[in-house]
């Protein structure tokens, strides 16, 4: 079976357990994007002291109109209609409007986070991930977030102080550091680092999330019972995995 999303194998599945995860952390994080949208409603500027690219009228209207979340929740309630339809739940026409644009969004994430089984088992989900990816990605630009920064690794080898450029979605590439010329693929460098009790190896949340396969709401929810070590927005990456296997 190939997966609906991204047309890779998968077994017994409609999509395949990456794009499941995506998709849930996408949905998952529209609310708190929509929020911090509203941070950034003065516009930035450039390193040198210049008014950045961002269109303004005195105000980031980008920020503005993510924040005012019209787009995000049209569609978001586009998308309700088959599922509400194919599941013979109240139509939307019949439903009350939130009081806040914030608790609209929010209950109309839930909604389809609690559906989310049945609509990955549709022919539509691929234009419904789609469209959700790209109201994720208007956010993450909205809010600072999207100009990633090159993942890096301490080198295990012991009395190496070289640290190693990562691709966390190709694990089985060859990789080789610069400086001691020692060479594994990713996955081999990713499990030696996390077993190195001399190091200590942070990791961004997306990267964690496609490592253990588990969503941003599971990880944090380690995170907070665990008490584990976070730096700059990273999180301890053994501490998390150690910490899963014990649960």
């Amino acid at each position: 079976m190939d997966c609906l999303i991204c047309n890779h194998h998968t077994k017994d599945t409609s999509i395949c357990r990456r794009c499941e995860v995506t998709l849930r952390a996408d949905l998952s994080q529209l609310p708190t994007l929509q929020q911090e949208a509203k941070n950034f409603l003065v516009p930035g500027r450039s390193g040198s002291g210049t008014v950045s690219t961002e269109r303004s009228i005195g105000f980031n209207v980008n920020a503005l109109d993510y924040s005012m979340a019209n787009e995000t929740i049209s569609v978001l309630h586009k998308w309700e209609v088959p599922i509400r339809k194919g599941r013979s739940l109240t139509p939307p026409a019949y439903l009350k409007a939130h009081p806040t644009v914030e608790l609209e969004l929010e209950e109309s994430v839930k909604f389809h986070l609690a559906h989310l089984e049945w609509s990955m088992d549709q022919e539509w989900v691929k234009d419904f991930a789609g469209q959700v990816k790209e109201l994720y990605t208007k956010g993450m630009a909205v809010t600072k977030k999207f100009i990633e920064q090159p993942r890096r690794i301490p080198c295990p080898t012991d009395d190496c102080r070289s640290s190693i450029v990562m691709d966390i979605n190709n694990l089985m590439a060859g990789v080789t550091c610069h400086k001691c010329r020692t060479s594994w693929t990713m996955y081999r460098l990713l499990t030696l680092a996390m077993n190195n009790p001399n190091k200590t190896f942070y990791l961004d949340m997306d990267a964690i999330c496609l490592w253990l396969n588990l969503s941003p709401r599971e990880i944090l929810k380690i995170v907070n019972a665990h008490d584990i070590s976070k730096k700059n927005g990273l999180y301890d990456i053994a501490a998390i995995t150690k910490a899963r296997d014990l649960n």
